[in-house]
């Protein structure tokens, strides 16, 4: 077995640990992921009853019906998050054709603390990375069956949705280039009819499209049968995009990952035209600013797409510039101290235990920079 899967392996065995160190507690929209899966398991398909996008409880009824836990929805993300490992490593890796590149973005998926904390509580960030990263991976090496993995992810989330640039480049002399193959303009039918069934069930049953409405767009209680039109939830103002700016790069505000690691990435995709799909992520970063930017409030889980395209893009300058890394390291203490203080102190018992994702990227890049070299060749 070459030695970077037993790092894969080992940095997997190490996350199981930090998850089953931690005591899930279901809160906030986790009861309605959770309820809509158990109702599901049942036999009963039931969008009225329970809000928001409820892509991963379909993954929830499995776990649900083997474990019979009212935590099946936690389960699942931490399937997803496990799942997540080796896929950002290959992701890295293939995209810079580089082993130490995979470890490095390995090691920056170490450092998104956001998804795999708030998973315990039943929120779905720690999925739809997984699907982000999946989508990823599969338009780097131009799967056919992209567009079901996008399709997916859209009812996760519909952040992810914003992704489709990847794989639906457009050739300048013939308009977009995936509907030249039968297979792929197939694939891509499959996923629309997903999509489609999806939204349509969900109109059928509550008469909106979508059962669910941002902040801001509602007064009091939100009624979960009868949530405001969709349209409600997107505003026009300047506000909207001044927030991304400080959910990307404010640490308070609990972001997704450092600052600086935003920065080199936003450097890298300006000043690199070399760097592969350059300009169809900057395009999927794009839609995802102006999608998250008009609605009346976001969070910066919404920017998980744009984070995770800065991050792959980051790289370029860390392999460069290995010094960086340690930089990136203190600035993400940073990062993982305003989501300890608020949400992970209620699932692991001191910030101790907390912290060990990010001790588990500091040992991988020791690893790499004072062994790796006399083990497997790290440009292979």
């Amino acid at each position: 077995m070459k030695i970077e899967y037993c790092v894969i392996i080992l940095a997997m065995i190490g996350m199981l640990t930090y998850f089953l160190l931690a005591t899930p507690v279901m809160m906030d929209d986790g009861f309605h992921y959770e309820g809509f899966a158990e109702s599901l398991a049942q036999g009963k398909l039931d969008f009225k009853s329970f809000y928001g996008f409820q892509g991963l409880s379909f993954f929830a009824v499995p776990v649900f019906w083997l474990t019979h836990s009212h935590n099946s929805i936690i389960i699942a993300s931490i399937i997803f998050s496990l799942l997540s490992l080796p896929l950002a490593y290959f992701v890295g890796k293939k995209f810079y054709q580089s082993s130490r590149a995979g470890i490095y973005f390995l090691i920056l998926f170490l450092l998104m603390p956001y998804p795999y904390t708030t998973m315990m509580r039943g929120f779905q960030e720690a999925a739809l990375l997984f699907f982000v990263l999946l989508i990823i991976y599969a338009s780097i090496n131009k799967k056919i069956w992209t567009p079901v993995a996008w399709a997916v992810g859209g009812i996760v989330k519909p952040f992810a949705l914003v992704l489709f640039p990847l794989f639906l480049p457009v050739d300048k002399r013939h308009a977009v280039s995936f509907i030249h193959s039968w297979k792929k303009m197939a694939w891509l039918l499959v996923a629309l009819v997903i999509g489609g069934v999806y939204l349509g069930t969900s109109y059928y049953q509550t008469g909106h499209l979508v059962n669910n409405a941002a902040i801001n767009s509602y007064q009091g209680n939100l009624d979960t049968g009868n949530p405001p039109p969709l349209a409600e939830s997107f505003t026009i103002g300047l506000k909207g995009y001044l927030r991304i700016g400080a959910n990307l790069l404010l640490s308070f505000r609990k972001i997704m990952i450092s600052p600086l690691v935003i920065i080199l990435g936003f450097l890298s995709l300006l000043l690199n035209r070399g760097l592969q799909l350059r300009k169809e992520i900057i395009l999927a970063i794009a839609l995802n600013f102006i999608l998250v930017g008009s609605l009346t409030f976001s969070f910066s889980k919404y920017l998980l797409p744009m984070t995770t395209l800065f991050a792959l893009a980051s790289v370029c300058y860390l392999l460069k510039y290995r010094w960086l890394m340690v930089l990136v390291f203190i600035d993400s203490f940073f990062t993982f101290l305003p989501i300890w203080n608020y949400f992970g102190n209620s699932f692991w018992s001191n910030i101790y235990a907390y912290l060990l994702p990010l001790m588990f990227a500091v040992m991988l890049f020791i690893y790499e920079r004072l062994f790796a070299k006399h083990n497997f060749n790290p440009n292979s």
